[in-house]
């Protein structure tokens, strides 16, 4: 089983939120069970929508990313992909858009009671 590390996710006006991501699942994949929708388009690492400056951390991509992306600004040491990034250590980033965090819903709702 893999270790597992924390993300933290930053963007202007949120709270902070923070969730364990396993060290070989995207951070995307991770969010998701942790109930956080990120923005996010393509999920190939082709598109940018889910891109995110890296504040603290490291990432590696076992899957091919768009290298555009990547190398804009400052280089591609300080953005990730989130659909690809998968989180070599723990990791804070500043998300380009707002994430939401999704509604738990009591159990009776689920099951149509």
């Amino acid at each position: 089983m893999a270790d597992s590390v924390p993300v933290t996710l930053r963007h202007a006006g949120q709270a902070e939120m923070t969730f364990s991501c396993p060290t070989d699942e995207t951070v995307l994949v991770a969010a998701r069970r942790a109930g956080v929708i990120l923005h996010v388009a393509c999920e190939q690492g082709g598109c940018g929508a889910c891109r995110a400056r890296i504040v603290e951390g490291a990432v590696h991509y076992p899957l091919p990313a768009s290298l555009r992306w990547l190398d804009e600004g400052a280089g591609s040491d300080c953005y990730a992909l989130l659909c690809r990034a998968v989180p070599q250590s723990a990791l804070a980033v500043e998300t380009a858009h707002p994430w939401k965090q999704r509604a738990k819903a009591p159990l009776s709702r689920l099951i149509g009671g």
